[in-house]
């Protein structure tokens, strides 16, 4: 039976069962046996409140099959709202972190969850049509609407005990809140099936895309098309998107993962394409195969809500809203097409890949290496050293977490110019673009040095644990060769007679504790 078929022999079953007294609506997975599903496919019919046979009316009676399908009657789910604190803040922004509003509760707490994709206004690529995908009860909890700002948190760890640090100038805004979406059921069709009631928990913030180059003021944030940890055969980028229907179910397992901020990635497989939230609207039911990070049978927690389902071939299938408040080993997912059309969105993926300055096809800042791409052969040149190429990698990675603090960071900012960052950076950009301007050792009383360690001792303090680790790697060598060359030409001269063993085991001063708090 082909999936047309089953679609239709599906909305056959839920309209013929749901005349009897009780049922909320039928869906289409794995039998269950003694609160442990097995390999056979079954109608489950959804019910409020199971009851004896013998207690009920024979006309009122769940028949054990439908047209030679089995059926298996389960309670109707009772979703348990995810909701807490990321971590880490993270540069570039990536699926599977954490994201808040800093709106507070009656309590006087603040919600948060999880950012589970980057995606595309109508499909439309482009800095300005940028959003993240994440919950309804995620970016709009404690009232937030249209307009609000969502921020990337940072938390602090007191003795284990998990503090959000709600300090204004370490809130790391992100974006705005562009569509609230909704929590309820929404009708969707998909090709040659008739319209269904699906569960939708959905939202969108739009991105404050990093538009400018090094020195702008206007500079904001930058993301990449990658869910952190995901590693799916080394693989942690999204590739397409894809439907879980009817005719995946039987055989082996359906098998997906999330990655969230609570639990990051845990494993499962679909157990129903078409559960019954209590709204009346279909989701995915998701359950635990393997333990979570915390050696605990399950597939989420609170503060996962908003994470990317993905299957095993990295495309994005659903949207986590809740775990199962009866069963901690199962999880509520929304379909992704029914949130693609409601939301009008088209996810980030290798199959839809960004374009313009915040994605992986960056092009418009120009710091000091970028800037060797007016001079083709320096650029070659120094790509094909190995000391070279590794630098240059580095550059990349970390290029616009540099930019974001330089903008936004205002004890970097004041570092970048006092230390003439901007003076050395235009240097350096002109004399690639001409090999006759020379590098000045020192602009204004400071030399080159000088301007690098204290480049080196304030990024420490307000970066990330990555940029941090590159920072430490390279210091010394750059130390030892800043000071050696007045051109470009010079500089990549040194990386090609240099032996392949060039050692790299820089140390920065350490930064005091107390330095520490504002960490990117």
């Amino acid at each position: 039976m082909d999936q047309k078929e089953l679609a239709a022999l599906h909305a056959e079953a839920e309209a013929e069962l749901k005349k009897i007294p009780g049922v909320v609506g039928v869906g289409y997975g794995l039998k269950e046996v003694g609160g442990k599903t097995t390999d056979q496919i079954a109608f489950r019919v959804y019910v409020k409140e199971k009851r004896k046979p013998e207690d009920l009316n024979p006309a009122d009676v769940i028949p054990k099959e439908y047209k030679g399908i089995p059926t298996d009657v389960v309670l109707v789910i009772q979703p348990k709202p995810l909701h807490c604190e990321d971590l880490d803040q993270h540069s570039p922004l990536i699926g599977g972190i954490s994201i808040s509003n800093f709106k507070t509760n009656a309590s006087n707490q603040i919600g948060s969850g999880t950012l589970g994709c980057f995606a595309t206004l109508n499909g439309v690529s482009g800095p300005e049509n940028v959003v993240l995908l994440s919950n309804n009860h995620v970016l709009a909890s404690n009232g937030a609407v249209n307009g609000d700002t969502i921020y990337q948190p940072r938390f602090i760890d007191n003795a284990g005990t998990i503090n959000i640090d709600a300090a204004q100038e370490r809130r790391n805004p992100i974006g705005k809140i562009h569509n609230i979406g909704q929590q309820g059921p929404y009708s969707y069709a998909y090709p040659s099936e008739t319209a269904q009631d699906y569960f939708l928990d959905c939202a969108i913030a739009k991105l404050d895309i990093c538009i400018s180059s090094w020195c702008n003021t206007n500079c904001g944030v930058s993301y990449k098309n990658e869910i952190r940890g995901l590693n799916i055969g080394g693989n942690s980028k999204l590739e397409d998107i894809a439907r879980v229907a009817q005719s995946d179910l039987g055989g082996s397992d359906y098998v997906v993962h999330k990655v969230g901020r609570r639990t990051s990635k845990t494993t499962g497989k679909i157990i129903d394409t078409a559960a019954i939230d209590p709204s009346g609207g279909r989701a995915l039911y998701i359950e635990a195969t393997q333990p979570n990070c915390n050696g605990e049978m399950k597939f989420s927690d609170e503060g996962d809500s908003g994470s990317a389902i993905v299957n095993a071939q990295n495309k994005v299938v659903g949207l986590l809203y809740a775990g199962d408040s009866a069963n901690p080993a199962r999880t509520l997912a929304c379909h992704i097409h029914p949130v693609m059309a409601y939301l009008s969105i088209t996810p980030i993926t290798t199959a839809n890949p960004p374009v313009g300055p915040a994605g992986q096809t960056l092009h418009d800042v120009e710091g000091v290496f970028t800037g060797i791409n007016h001079t083709t052969e320096v650029r070659e040149r120094f790509l094909n050293t190995r000391k070279g190429a590794e630098i240059y990698q580095q550059i990349l990675d970390h290029r616009q977490e540099v930019v974001a603090l330089v903008n936004h960071r205002r004890p970097v900012t004041v570092a970048w110019h006092r230390s003439k960052g901007p003076a050395f950076l235009a240097h350096f950009v002109n004399n690639a673009r001409d090999p006759m301007h020379l590098v000045p050792l020192e602009v204004e009383g400071i030399t080159r040095d000088q301007m690098i360690r204290r480049m080196a001792e304030i990024l420490m303090q307000h970066g990330s644990i990555a940029l941090q680790q590159v920072i430490q790697r390279y210091f010394d060598e750059v130390m030892g060769f800043i000071n050696s060359f007045d051109n470009l030409h010079e500089f990549v001269k040194q990386f090609e007679e240099a032996p392949d063993s060039y050692g790299v085991s820089g140390r920065v001063p350490p930064v005091d504790a107390e330095e520490t708090v504002d960490v990117k």
